[in-house]
């Protein structure tokens, strides 16, 4: 049903140990899609960008699309370009140009006229089609209303991204793997008895009885990583709203913004809300967390992403966040980089 992995994307291990590395960026997509339904401005992909590829993701101090998108035509679609890291091919069958023929072709004999009628179905994913750590999803629908019905549902927008995001953070995890400090991860596990793949340059900043701040600050940036651990007492403290109270009281107690003032501290912005979504660190049931955070005297401030999770024996709450303050930067792939290394997270035994 998706003929042109089929045939050409990699079965095994071995055919897959052949094939070159995904090339480009953190974020950068191959959208591979007719020009006539890409280009005008009340076109569908119009609404793809709006509603999917150019939406932030997550919340962010300033809108950044989730990724940085390079369109070709399907007779375009080179071999180069098969090597891109993230490659996302849309159609509909309702379109009867040259390009749309080469697109329709991606499909196995007989398989169009059967997915006309399963109304259910509108991607399919397929790793390391072309190249080692790439994602392609095929997006299709019957004719331009459907997809564009598709491309209005909240869960269905989630579904086109996440994959590609999902091994995003994985391919991050790795390149993290070969260069995380071992000193910090002792540190982790000598102190609070548990393992993260840090990346080089995090300080202790704040270290208490069952709570953690390291602090990785360069002229540019800083960034940011706290821990806490809690008991667990409550099913309401993995309520989006409790979780924010739970993280502002924590700030208050810990996060200074100015080591000189005392009356500086971390605050959650709250003119813009906190997005929440299920997740698994360490195996079990989590809750992500996004929003933004500033000093409640409104002199820094920036992105957080954190996870709420308990520990193995449900006794304690687990808490860790990444938080980042980047004037003037982009904060996308800042972020990214944070979700990564947190969900690197071992409880020891």
């Amino acid at each position: 049903m998706f003929s042109c992995l089929s045939k050409e994307g990699a079965k095994s291990d071995l055919e897959k140990s052949y094939l070159p590395m995904a090339k480009g960026k953190p974020g950068e997509m191959v959208l591979v899609m007719d020009s006539v339904q890409w280009k005008p401005q009340d076109g569908v992909g119009a609404d793809l960008y709006k509603m999917v590829l150019g939406k932030s993701r997550g919340v962010l101090p300033q809108p950044e699309p989730q990724f940085t998108v390079t369109q070709v035509i399907p007779s375009g679609f080179t071999s180069i370009l098969k090597q891109a890291r993230n490659v996302l091919i849309v159609t509909t069958f309702d379109q009867n140009t040259r390009e749309s023929a080469v697109l329709r072709s991606f499909f196995g004999k007989g398989v169009i006229e059967k997915l006309r009628k399963e109304q259910d179905k509108f991607h399919f994913i397929k790793y390391d089609a072309w190249a080692q750590g790439q994602t392609v999803e095929l997006l299709f629908a019957k004719d331009e209303a459907t997809l564009r019905e598709i491309l209005k549902d909240p869960a269905k927008q989630r579904m086109i991204a996440e994959p590609f995001h999902d091994l995003e953070t994985k391919n991050l995890q790795k390149a993290i793997n070969k260069t995380y400090s071992r000193v910090t991860d002792k540190f982790l596990r000598k102190n609070m008895n548990v393992s993260m793949k840090l990346l080089d340059g995090y300080k202790v900043a704040q270290n208490d009885e069952n709570f953690l701040w390291l602090r990785h600050p360069e002229q540019s940036f800083d960034k940011n990583i706290f821990i806490s651990k809690v008991p667990y007492t409550d099913q309401k403290q993995f309520d989006p709203e409790q979780i924010v109270l739970d993280r502002d009281k924590l700030a208050k107690q810990y996060l200074y913004g100015d080591p000189s003032n005392q009356n500086s501290f971390v605050v959650t912005e709250k003119l813009v809300p906190v997005e929440s979504q299920n997740t698994k660190v360490d195996g079990r049931l989590a809750v992500e967390t996004r929003g933004l955070w500033k000093t409640n005297n409104i002199t820094m401030g920036g992105p957080f992403v954190s996870y709420t999770f308990t520990d193995k024996s449900g006794a304690y709450l687990y808490y860790v966040e990444g938080f980042i303050f980047a004037p003037g930067m982009d904060k996308r792939e800042l972020v990214r980089e944070m979700e990564a290394q947190l969900k690197t997270f071992k409880e020891i035994d």
